[in-house]
């Protein structure tokens, strides 16, 4: 008679735990997900100019012995891509790279290279790499657009300001959130 009674008692008891187990582990995937996303928005929030931020013109050298100036307004909007010849993730990213500036229209495209600058006109010639390396001794580049990791990559709109930025390896998404990054969005009625 007590099996009888306490079987379907234990199973009762079971069967809750098991709804409680789950609704935990649901609550806990969902907290997971939010950390994540608040991760990655602190990451963003520490390296690289905020969206919207519109740092002063800056003039560089290149490889070529040339100048280019960085920021300020201008007729096309313009791609930063802060990189370094000794960053592993910089080097993979150079497919993504390499898509960027074939699909970028008129938009210009600018390597601004760090340390180690010895470097930098041999990787841009064995990288086939078509548009100018500036070349930030002075790091004044690199401290005005609080460039602290590599890759970063941003793209300022026509007036200056920072429409769009990644902060690590490139990957397909971010070669799409750039071109589309490059068109501004239409103005509303």
């Amino acid at each position: 008679m007590l099996k009888r009674v306490l079987f379907p008692v234990v199973a009762l008891m079971l069967s809750a735990l098991i709804v409680a187990l789950g609704w935990q582990n649901r609550q806990l995937r969902q907290i997971n997900e939010q950390m994540a996303v608040q991760l990655q928005n602190m990451r963003l929030d520490a390296h690289g100019l905020g969206l919207g931020s519109r740092p002063d013109a800056l003039a560089l050298r290149t490889t070529q012995h040339t100048h280019v100036d960085i920021g300020g307004a201008r007729d096309a909007p313009q791609i930063l891509y802060f990189f370094s010849t000794t960053c592993r993730y910089c080097l993979a990213s150079m497919p993504q790279l390499q898509q960027i500036a074939a699909t970028r229209g008129r938009s210009e495209l600018i390597g601004v290279g760090l340390p180690p600058y010895d470097q930098l006109a041999d990787y841009a010639g064995k990288h086939a790499l078509q548009f100018p390396i500036a070349i930030d001794t002075e790091a004044d580049a690199s401290k005005r657009y609080r460039a602290t990791v590599t890759p970063m990559l941003m793209v300022l709109a026509t007036d200056g300001s920072v429409a769009y930025k990644h902060v690590g390896q490139l990957d397909e998404q971010v070669v799409r959130d750039t071109i589309n990054s490059l068109t501004p969005a239409p103005a509303r009625p």
